[in-house]
């Protein structure tokens, strides 16, 4: 007896028909959700996440080696982090494309790496002494091309990649080849499900992306170790012999020194007028002190002195905090 109204459905008829501007309709309710077992989620947001957390580590390490050999500003981040089918990862990348496929031991299987033509000759021509400006146009790699960038830029890649997993695994990535087409790659299966990691590049005020292609095949070993309790634990108990290493390098870092011995001001006539033999009064007394600084920052005092035939100064005081703050506020008024 399904086909017989309920009393609140022959109220609402009624209200219908009599007032038919209400537009009144019975509720509808939301179908469950259905699962698609053709697209099996392999990741879970909890290893999504992990997986975020490694790849920024990665970002900020390379872009600040980058920048470096570069000598110009690159910057790396983390555009986003989605679950897809390696086939719909192969069918979205243009060809031709830069793509690096990476052995990762002790681990089974591959991991690859996407560049476009783009960043790839940008990098290049950058790397060879050039300003860093795009090509307009897309074509393979020559050998010569791709010897430097795999010197220059993919090998330093594997080596930061590595690096930035050590949280999870020793793991080792090494380039294993080069391919232009993305045909050609056979790396999984086109139903397998990947973690794809998409990283926005910057150089030049040139933007676009790189990309990285996890398979869930060969992170399957140690897929259960992406978790924020195991990721803490590891930071919690940090490698005695990686501490003494950064502290190492540290120490070893060059830094620049400067002593400033005065300031003053002059106008243009005067400065062309200069000859040898001329001098420039500077704006600090004899029995001031000078500033040592570091970088762009005052950190010590000290007078100027002699040691043999060689100039130098002698540190008489070490700035505090407060001071280099108040300084900087005085300067900016």
């Amino acid at each position: 007896m399904h086909d017989i109204l309920s009393q609140e459905e022959i109220d609402l008829l009624i209200r219908a028909a009599s007032e038919p501007d209400l537009g009144l309709e019975p509720e509808v309710q939301a179908e469950d959700p259905v699962y698609d077992f053709s697209r099996p989620n392999k990741f879970s947001k909890e290893h999504i996440r992990a997986l975020q957390r490694i790849h920024e580590q990665f970002c900020r390490t390379y872009s600040g080696f980058m920048s470096a050999k570069l000598r110009h500003k690159v910057e790396v981040r983390v555009h986003s982090i989605e679950q897809i089918l390696f086939g719909d990862f192969v069918r979205s990348l243009p060809n031709p494309s830069v793509l690096s496929i990476m052995r990762v031991p002790p681990l089974e299987g591959y991991v690859i790496m996407q560049l476009t033509p783009d960043i790839a000759f940008l990098l290049h021509d950058r790397l060879c002494g050039g300003d860093g400006i795009p090509m307009g146009r897309s074509r393979g790699l020559t050998d010569i091309e791709i010897a430097v960038l795999k010197r220059q830029v993919l090998n330093v890649f594997s080596s930061l990649l590595g690096d930035a997993w050590q949280e999870v695994a020793q793991l080792k990535f090494e380039l294993d080849n080069i391919e232009n087409n993305p045909q050609f790659l056979q790396v999984a299966a086109e139903r397998d499900a990947v973690a794809l990691v998409t990283m926005r590049f910057s150089l030049n005020e040139t933007s676009d992306m790189i990309s990285i292609c996890l398979p869930h095949r060969t992170l399957e070993p140690i897929v259960k170790n992406l978790t924020q309790i195991r990721m803490f634990e590891s930071l919690q108990k940090p490698d005695p012999r990686r501490v003494e290493l950064l502290k190492e390098k540290v120490r070893s870092a060059i830094v620049p020194v400067e002593v400033e011995l005065g300031r003053t001001t002059v106008t243009v006539r005067d400065l062309l007028g200069l000859a040898p033999g001329d001098v420039i009064p500077l704006g600090t007394k004899k029995t001031e002190t000078l500033d040592i600084k570091i970088g762009s920052m005052t950190k010590f005092k000290g007078t100027p002195g002699r040691l043999g035939s060689r100039l130098g100064v002698v540190v008489t005081s070490v700035c505090e905090a407060e001071a280099e703050d108040n300084e900087g506020g005085l300067d900016d008024e």
